[in-house]
């Protein structure tokens, strides 16, 4: 994720013809093009999706997913980092558990807070 945010603030950088020169923090870059860090609006939809998938009926393939685990044995090694995996750690993050998880997602404005709340948007500044 750094890298795609290194990125991302490089080209910021070259669209308003900031030089390594002129050295300006990455919250003063922010400002002046109205934008935010990609860490953060890639979690942010991340939790609106997963909020989205919690809503959704039993029998739907995208909720089944959720809990399902491969009948195999995983290779040695260390565990894949998988989307399911990186949510939960932003639940905890949040300090929420599954559970409270999946009933704060079925009030969606709730829901909505405690993303917001987690991902500091532009739409707070405005």
């Amino acid at each position: 994720m750094n890298k795609i945010n290194a990125f991302h603030n490089g080209c910021l950088r070259w669209i308003c013809c900031i030089f390594w020169l002129n050295k300006i923090s990455n919250e003063e870059l922010y400002k002046r093009t109205k934008t935010e860090s990609l860490v953060i609006e890639i979690q942010c939809r991340r939790l609106r999706w997963f909020g989205h998938v919690l809503r959704m009926s039993q029998d739907n393939v995208q909720k089944n997913v959720l809990r399902w685990t491969p009948p195999k044995k995983r290779r040695q090694g260390r565990p894949k980092t998988t989307w399911c995996r990186t949510v939960m750690a932003e639940l905890k993050e949040m300090g929420l558990t599954w559970d409270e998880a999946q009933h704060a997602a079925k009030d969606r404005e709730r829901w909505r807070q405690l993303v917001i709340a987690l991902c500091h948007t532009r739409d707070e500044e405005d």
